[in-house]
């Protein structure tokens, strides 16, 4: 009986430094980094912690932790946090939408808003690491499509031949160099390209290095 007692008062205090880690602000150099603020959410129900707050909390002061408090993710969930995962409030994962295994079951959409509207594929590690929600080795990818980057387009912004991209909306693009140089052929006066025919084919005489390089 004590052996089952105590197994369930370690658990209880697993629990309770698993949730209470909600209130951990992600920056290590930020000073409020054992409060929690009504920006963060609800405070998760309490109702099967220990009944000893300051095993997490300082005193009156119930919205900060004790800065002795830790809780390991890995060793305690099975579950190893890595880059900006580290660094989240664990409210963000923890809190009173439901159980966390819901979310985690559906991997990265799970929490994740797909912002491509599917139109990429539902593995956001082709695209995405995770230390930072910044696109990874876009022109390595790009190499795999039917039109590779090279020269000058390996450096351009990808909205300008993309609509949407800022958003992550990529609509698909045509190829030909009319689509996104009709402007250029506009004003390409010498030789007249227009008077002349000169239309289509661009790479008989221009390269991808420069865009008024021609050979």
């Amino acid at each position: 009986m004590l052996l089952r007692s105590t197994a369930r008062t370690r658990l209880g205090l697993l629990v309770a430094a698993a949730v209470v880690a909600a209130c951990v602000v992600p920056d290590a150099r930020s000073g409020l980094r054992h409060r929690w603020w009504a920006g963060l959410g609800a405070v998760v129900p309490h109702d099967t912690f220990p009944g000893e707050c300051k095993l997490c909390h300082v005193g009156e002061q119930w919205n900060v932790l004790a800065e002795e408090f830790a809780f390991d993710h890995e060793k305690e969930t099975g579950v190893r946090l890595v880059g900006a995962h580290d660094q989240a409030h664990c409210l963000r994962c923890h809190n009173d939408r439901g159980p966390i295994s819901v979310f985690w079951s559906q991997g990265c959409a799970g929490c994740h808003e797909n912002v491509h509207q599917g139109d990429l594929g539902g593995d956001c590690t082709v695209c995405h690491g995770q230390t930072t929600w910044f696109p990874e080795g876009q022109v390595a990818l790009h190499q795999r499509t039917r039109f590779p980057l090279t020269g000058v387009h390996a450096i351009t912004a990808c909205h300008r031949c993309h609509p949407g991209a800022a958003v992550g909306n990529f609509v698909p693009t045509d190829t030909e160099c009319v689509t996104c140089h009709y402007a250029d052929l506009q004003v390409a006066n010498n030789p007249p390209h227009i008077a002349l025919g000169f239309v289509d084919r661009c790479e008989r005489c221009h390269l991808p290095t420069d865009w008024h390089q021609s050979q």
